[in-house]
């Protein structure tokens, strides 16, 4: 009968533990720094029922410091009765501090639509939840939103490692040392579409075998060579699966450790992964996780139909973040599409009862081992300090309403991307995902960069 806000989460995710809110509700108004305006209209409606919407008058829902916050608020009233009550606004900070509020009464003629603008006062640089509440005849509803103020000026209050770059040259120094011993098997009953699949297998850090699919034009002319899309997975387990599509890209879909078909020696379950060695940071899952994508920038590089000088890494949650954490460990990555990468600023979720905080507080609690000694293992694998050394030309999506990775610790990995050579996109009514039309920029991007026309 009425609008909904769409929240798309990882099936392993409470909806409940999304604290996100924007909302509208009415009384008299409030005289001082809050200010709504009406502006009604007449439209002649055939649904017999009230619909409404917010939008915040930035499209992204980003404000500078200070500056006054306004939500474009429609009310559609399809019924044969006026709709009497209240419109109200409130906004709080992310530990539900309320910092501004304000309600009006409202009057809807039958059959008509009725706009508003409701004023909320600015705010310091953060982000801060929003609830556009509504209430009347027949009907009341609650939008849940979240706008930021300032966000280029977030900075993290934890530092990274002094030793953290010295960490990873030390890792991939013994991943060196590991020959890759690389095995390139065609998978004919998988193939289609004029493209060949190849079960690939390599080994990577402690010897583990790791493995992917590359998919590539099956009539390739001699000395050819392709441009390569690496897909790296989000978490879960599931890993990724041979991608077709593009005849003018080779597709290389690499599972690491403990996802897809690389699952055969770290064996987990979900809750289990993030956890996985956790003790020990030169034993973390993650520090091998990384450098198997490391090691699938070395089968590129081996293969002489395959252009190891025009690569992109891409992936979303975690896939986001082994994409960041590897092309910045890798100059020989080119280009980087993450959409919602986790694992930003640990430390600043002190607290949080949502995953990832969740599973590492049960791990504590059940292996008697203090959080402290958690998060110094997690200061090496924390986005934000990968991202000092993002150099390539990167494409990077989030979404304000996403709880797994918070808008706020995403900045604070943002802002530390030295060179800024890359592309932002934020989407205020998403969570945890991104709209269809981004992956369609996303492969625009890649042919254009790609020099594929």
């Amino acid at each position: 009968m009425f609008n909904t806000i769409k929240i798309s989460l990882a099936r392993w995710v409470s909806l409940g533990a999304l604290l996100l809110i924007c909302s509208v509700s009415v009384s008299k108004p409030i005289k001082g720094r809050l200010a709504i305006k009406a502006a009604p209209i007449s439209i002649t409606i055939d649904e017999e029922e009230v619909t409404w919407d917010a939008k915040p008058s930035k499209k992204e829902a980003i404000y500078g410091a200070n500056e006054r916050i306004v939500y474009n608020v429609e009310v559609k009233n399809g019924l044969k009765e006026n709709q009497e009550g209240t419109l109200s606004c409130l906004i709080s900070t992310f530990d539900d501090k309320e910092v501004g509020r304000s309600s009006i009464n409202v009057n809807i003629g039958k059959k008509s639509t009725k706009r508003f603008d409701l004023k909320l006062p600015g705010q310091e640089a953060g982000f801060y939840k929003v609830n556009v509440m509504i209430n009347v005849t027949e009907y009341d509803d609650t939008i849940r939103r979240v706008v930021g103020i300032d966000p280029k000026q977030i900075k993290s209050g934890h530092a990274k490692p002094a030793d953290f770059d010295a960490f990873w040259e030390s890792t991939k120094q013994e991943l060196a040392k590991v020959a890759p011993h690389f095995k390139m098997t065609e998978q004919p009953n998988l193939e289609k579409d004029n493209t060949s699949v190849y079960l690939i297998e390599g080994k990577s850090l402690g010897n583990i075998t790791v493995r992917g699919w590359l998919t590539i034009k099956k009539n390739r002319k001699p000395n050819e060579k392709f441009p390569v899309w690496l897909v790296v997975p989000g978490y879960g387990g599931v890993g990724v699966k041979p991608i077709f599509g593009s005849t003018e890209l080779a597709v290389l879909s690499f599972n690491v450790r403990g996802q897809g078909n690389s699952s055969d020696v770290v064996r987990t379950t979900k809750v289990g992964y993030l956890t996985t060695d956790i003790e020990s940071r030169n034993r973390y899952v993650y520090r091998g996780a990384i450098m198997d994508c490391i090691r699938a920038m070395d089968f590129v590089c081996s293969r002489p139909e395959l252009d190891s000088n025009n690569v992109i890494i891409s992936g979303g949650s975690m896939g986001g973040y082994l994409a960041i954490a590897a092309a910045s460990l890798d100059s020989r990555i080119k280009l980087c599409s993450a959409n919602n990468p986790v694992f930003c600023d640990y430390r600043a979720l002190a607290g949080n009862k949502d995953w990832p905080m969740s599973d590492f507080v049960k791990y504590s609690k059940a292996h008697r081992l203090p959080m402290e000694k958690i998060f110094a293992t997690l200061d090496y694998f924390d986005l934000k300090n990968f991202s000092y050394n993002l150099k390539c030309q990167s494409l990077i999506g989030i979404s304000l309403l996403d709880n797994l990775a918070p808008p706020a610790n995403e900045y604070a990995m943002l802002n530390n991307i030295e060179s800024k050579k890359y592309k932002l996109f934020v989407y205020p009514e998403l969570a945890h995902e991104v709209p269809p039309s981004l992956f369609t920029y996303l492969s625009n991007w890649m042919m254009d960069q790609f020099g594929i026309f």
